[in-house]
């Protein structure tokens, strides 16, 4: 039940116009739902200025995004770093070390089936820890290198029937690392040996071992005496130069 407050007095006295009560309520302004509210013109003008200074900062340091960045006109580098006896600090890290980190590089490619470890997987992939190809002379497993091996061929006492494919296309200088690196690290030396194979000695190979159409054959490579060297000068462990 209504109660007196409740009436509309114009209503009732038929004074009141529908028209006129529907501009009434046009005239409102509708209430936004929370968090839907118009954003004043403080925070605009806020939004606006911050986009313009940073813009300024950005076209004023970014020097057209080159690679000189953080080179101004008053920027001095500073010297590099030398030793005690005044040669740069890079000329003391020695040659072999070069050569072994580029040649451990390559060997990534190899060690999927050889393992990082040189160890191989047993029945699948021949280890290079122990191998008769790797220790002794370089000639047996520059031709490897450079012309692929396929089974069946025995390595440390094992048989394996796979193909090894050829790492030919590699330049002379990274096929001349990775048998380095080979050697070295996974090998064993004979007596004074260095392991040393410089990318002269693979061009002197690629050359010898040019006759050969495919893979070797483990009696093909039997045929190569196991102390026979790659031909080349010998290097300077420290520059890498001929000695």
């Amino acid at each position: 039940m209504s109660t007196g407050d409740e009436r509309n007095i114009d209503y009732e006295a038929g004074t009141a116009s529908v028209v006129d009560m529907h501009d009434s309520v046009r005239r409102e302004k509708a209430l936004q739902p929370s968090g839907s509210e118009s954003l004043g013109l403080f925070p605009l003008l806020l939004c606006g200025l911050v986009l313009v200074a940073g813009g300024g900062f950005l076209f004023k340091n970014a020097n057209g995004f080159s690679d000189s960045t953080y080179i101004y006109a008053n920027y001095v580098p500073d010297p590099r770093p030398v030793s005690d006896d005044g040669e740069d600090v890079e000329e003391d890290i020695a040659w072999i070390d070069k050569w072994m980190n580029e040649g451990k590089k390559v060997y990534g490619n190899c060690a999927a089936c050889h393992q990082p470890t040189g160890t191989g997987a047993p029945g699948m992939f021949p280890p290079l820890v122990g191998s008769e190809w790797v220790d002794g002379g370089t000639a047996r497993l520059g031709a490897i290198l450079l012309h692929g091996i396929n089974g069946p061929f025995s390595v440390a006492g094992q048989s394996y029937n796979q193909l090894m494919p050829a790492w030919g296309t590699l330049s002379d200088k990274k096929v001349a690392q990775v048998i380095t690196y080979i050697r070295r690290e996974f090998g064993t030396l004979p007596e004074g040996g260095d392991g040393v194979v410089t990318a002269e000695m693979i061009a002197a190979a690629r050359e010898k071992f040019q006759g050969q159409s495919g893979p070797y054959t483990e009696s093909q490579l039997l045929a190569i005496p196991a102390d026979e060297q790659l031909s080349g000068a010998k290097v300077d462990l420290q520059t890498g130069d001929p000695l």
